[in-house]
């Protein structure tokens, strides 16, 4: 059997590092949101994972929501190698020297487009028709979702901020392309490659918009690699992606992301990003005066900019737990933020999706529905005072009574928190589902807006058991409540800012949260906020939230009529 040169390379690599890749305890890979949708995640782990098992060490994905957390992470060498957009390469390759390893093949082209879109019955046919509308842009430094339409309008001594009426971030392409389809915005600018992958692949989003502008071509997005990476390991790890193809296994997975197969590309591919940035850097004068003069409002004005939390506790509570962590990130911006408090879950996304309330704090479940119906991005979530990036649900029963486990509460009354807690609803009715119970199995049933209140009812014996935070639960077990099950992790809930927040603002606020903990005052407000942030913050993006999208459409398999709000996702 004759061996492609591709397979030799790979073998001689293997035999003649192996020693050396040994002390190479695991290899980060960075990826960013937008180019991984939710229903993306999976193909992107089977890469990253691929690569593990040719190298012969651990291999983990780093998935974050923006490029701009990518290109830190790379150039502070966090992560090894990365997939990300053409034009954060033109800057990174510019700013600390991140190097070409291969680049995806696609329809037998190396290249692809911007396209900009409106929805399919829109009267809008030629960009200038965009002027004075909405528009969606993927990332302030994606190049077919930023870049290329910015470039247009600067040759046209025009600027997003002067041209548009309003504009928002999606940081991923896919979200964009449902954010015309739903009429949110009348236009946006997306990547051809997932555009055109939503078109093959009958996406109904897809379906409800058209093309009215596509660009020339650009040098495809690649996959890089640290400049400071070990020589060793990046030439083993081009040859395995070179060689991809030729293996089954490598072959299902490159099948499965619409990629023919990965190769070298020259630097000079991507020229024409470099001409463009030159382009609107030779007249940003007139780009930044228009900027300045579309933030000024919002930055020196009058109204303040609202923090939202949910209403997991009574106010007097919440204004104690959380004044603290906006007096701080107001100090920290210098920005005039408050904090402002609705009496329910819905009210706070509502008002979050209105752009009344420019950040909230939101549990997972809230978090999926400010996602799906106001495209609200996260930006940071917490870490617990035990350091962890979750939490967990549990079920309490009286100290003094005989309840020891979920399968006793049959004909028991239980209380729940507000139907869109996370912790105190959907989760415990998970834990009840999975073990057999359903809701006209209880006798009764209530839902309260605060934990607190819970916790209380059940010491109390106004109800047999109930479902509350772990963190809550500990606070009130001195008084006598029981933790009779506890539910499987779940991920700390985000701060989310609304799509109507200026980049800039949602930049300063979270760059305070992740600076938070190495700040000594920073540290100081934290042991004064709830336990469940207590740890500072870490960078969010949607796909932490999955695991619960698949939980909602879980329950009411498994639980039955009436266990759970018609949401799904």
């Amino acid at each position: 059997m004759k061996l492609s040169t591709s397979l030799l390379a790979i073998l001689f690599v293997g035999m003649f590092f192996s020693r050396t890749l040994m002390a190479q305890p695991s290899i980060q890979v960075g990826v960013a949101s937008m180019i991984t949708p939710v229903s993306a995640v999976r193909y992107y782990q089977q890469v990253v994972d691929y690569l593990g098992s040719k190298l012969g060490i651990p291999a983990e994905m780093v998935h974050r929501t923006t490029y701009d957390e990518i290109d830190v992470m790379l150039e502070n060498q966090e992560v090894d190698l990365a997939f990300i957009c053409s034009s954060p390469y033109v800057l990174d390759n510019q700013k600390f020297g991140a190097e070409l390893l291969v680049a995806p093949q696609v329809d037998g082209e190396v290249s692809y487009h911007s396209n900009i879109i409106v929805h399919k019955d829109s009267p809008i046919e030629e960009v200038e028709q965009l002027a004075g509308k909405t528009f969606v842009f993927v990332d302030p430094k994606s190049n077919s979702g930023r870049l290329y339409p910015t470039y247009m309008l600067a040759k046209r001594n025009d600027s997003p901020e002067s041209f548009f009426s309003s504009y928002q971030y999606s940081y991923s392409h896919n979200k964009s392309v449902e954010i015309v389809a739903k009429k949110r915005a009348d236009g946006a600018a997306v990547d051809s490659i997932v555009y055109d992958f939503m078109v093959s692949s009958a996406s109904p989003y897809a379906q409800q918009t058209r093309i009215i502008h596509r660009s020339p071509p650009f040098g495809i997005p690649p996959v890089v690699v640290n400049p400071d990476i070990a020589p060793y390991l990046k030439r083993s790890l081009q040859a395995i992606f070179l060689e991809m193809h030729n293996d089954p296994e490598g072959r299902a997975i490159l099948e499965a992301m619409r990629i023919e197969k990965f190769v070298e590309v020259e630097d000079s591919n991507y020229d024409g990003i470099r001409a463009m940035r030159a382009f609107i850097e030779n007249n940003k004068s007139s780009i930044a005066a228009a900027r300045q003069d579309s933030q000024s409002s919002v930055e020196t004005g009058s109204e303040p900019i609202l923090f939202g939390v949910l209403p997991r506790d009574n106010p007097i509570i919440a204004y104690e737990r959380y004044q603290p962590l906006v007096d701080y990130l107001s100090e920290a911006t210098g920005l005039n933020i408050e904090l402002h408090l609705e009496k329910s879950y819905p009210d706070v996304v509502n008002k979050l999706g209105q752009g009344k309330m420019s950040f909230a704090l939101l549990g997972p479940l809230t978090y999926l529905d400010a996602y799906k119906r106001f495209d609200a991005p996260p930006i940071a979530r917490s870490k617990t005072a035990r350091g962890e990036i979750f939490y967990r649900s549990v079920v309490v029963t009286d100290l003094d009574g005989t309840i020891e486990e979920i399968s006793q509460l049959v004909d028991k009354k239980f209380a729940f928190a507000a139907l869109w807690s996370t912790s105190g609803n959907l989760i415990p009715r998970y834990m009840l589902a999975w073990s057999g119970i359903h809701l006209d199995d209880l006798s009764s049933y209530h839902h309260y807006n605060y934990h607190d209140t819970v916790a209380k009812k059940v010491i109390s014996n106004e109800f047999d058991a109930g479902a509350i935070r772990l963190s809550t639960a500990e606070r009130y077990e001195p008084y006598g409540l029981k933790i009779i099950a506890t539910s499987e992790p779940i991920p700390t809930g985000p701060i989310v800012v609304s799509t109507h927040t200026p980049y800039e603002i949602a930049t300063k606020v979270r760059k305070a949260l992740l600076t938070m903990s190495s700040d000594e005052k920073g540290m100081a407000i934290l042991a004064k906020l709830d336990p469940d942030l207590q740890g500072g913050f870490v960078a969010a993006s949607d796909a932490d939230y999955a695991d619960i999208r698949q939980k909602i459409n879980a329950v009411p398999t498994g639980c039955g009529k009436g266990c759970h709000p018609e949401v799904l996702f």
